[in-house]
């Protein structure tokens, strides 16, 4: 009997062994390879999702979204990087995957979204990010400060919650840079910024976010004398902050204002595209 017993066990590990994951990871790399070699990009994708069924890993996703996108399946793409994203190895490939994304939501014009992909991706990958990263994020700050960024898309960044580095190194609170518009050289809103505040006012005044505290900074380019700044700064969010308690009675109290000046500009450079990213009032989620 006892004999018949040690038969049985063997038989039983041999048969756990055959299917356990490293043995499916290997299959896993197999197809992935198969995929790499494969000069049909149809071909190329059903070996890598046969490659993420048997064990998902961040090269066939990665190589799914770029196949993906190559052919136009946007949401195929966007898709396969998030589940890059999951499984990426270090924050490197966690901030590419995340750039990726980026990449797709600006390809269908959303910007905000594309925005904060981007802001994510520069803030986890190890420095020098790549010369691509650097310049679509700064096309998507451009592209979002020539629109108004509704108040779906700013709820959409504050609800998604603070984003931590997969090495824990860095959390990323929810915020948002945003393009407040104010008369030349005053701290008056003119009707541009008067709109995008009101989409700012029924973001954070949804039902979801209405125990929720905010901090409104308010920054200047760097043209003008440093303490000349510091007080066009401090009064700029503070008109923010009057003109949404005015709008949105609920918001009183929820919201602490305060200038930067030109202490954190986001470009060092001297053109006008520089000095217009420069100006803004970025929100940020203060506790939740």
């Amino acid at each position: 009997m006892k004999q018949y017993i040690g038969l049985g066990s063997l038989i039983f590990l041999i048969l756990w062994a055959n299917s356990s994951p490293a043995i499916d990871c290997r299959r896993g790399s197999e197809y992935y390879h198969r995929a790499r070699s494969e000069p049909d990009p149809n071909r190329s994708i059903e070996w890598l999702n046969q490659s993420v069924q048997v064990c998902p890993n961040f090269n066939a996703w990665y190589m799914l979204g770029l196949l993906y996108s190559n052919q136009g399946e946007t949401d195929q793409a966007i898709d396969a990087f998030i589940h890059a994203k999951a499984a990426a190895g270090s924050v490197k490939t966690e901030a590419l995957a995340l750039a990726r994304q980026g990449e797709l939501l600006s390809r269908t014009r959303q910007w905000p979204r594309a925005l904060r992909a981007f802001e994510l991706a520069k803030r986890f990958h190890p420095d020098p990010a790549p010369d691509w990263l650097e310049d679509s994020l700064k096309n998507a700050r451009i592209q979002t400060y020539q629109t108004i960024i509704p108040a779906t898309d700013i709820a959409h960044i504050f609800e998604t919650g603070t984003q931590i580095s997969m090495d824990g190194r860095f959390a990323v609170r929810p915020a948002v840079n945003l393009p407040v518009h104010f008369a030349f050289d005053q701290a008056n809103l003119n009707p541009v910024g008067n709109r995008q505040v009101i989409e700012l006012g029924r973001a954070l005044a949804r039902i979801q976010m209405e125990q929720w505290l905010f901090l409104l900074v308010g920054h200047t380019d760097k043209r003008g004398s440093k303490a000349y700044n510091q007080v066009l700064s401090d009064k700029r969010a503070d008109t923010v902050k009057v003109e949404l308690e005015r709008q949105f009675p609920s918001l009183a109290g929820r919201l602490k204002a305060r200038g930067r000046g030109e202490t954190e500009l986001l470009y060092d450079g001297e053109s006008e595209v520089d000095h217009m990213l420069n100006r803004r009032v970025r929100v940020t989620l203060l506790s939740d």
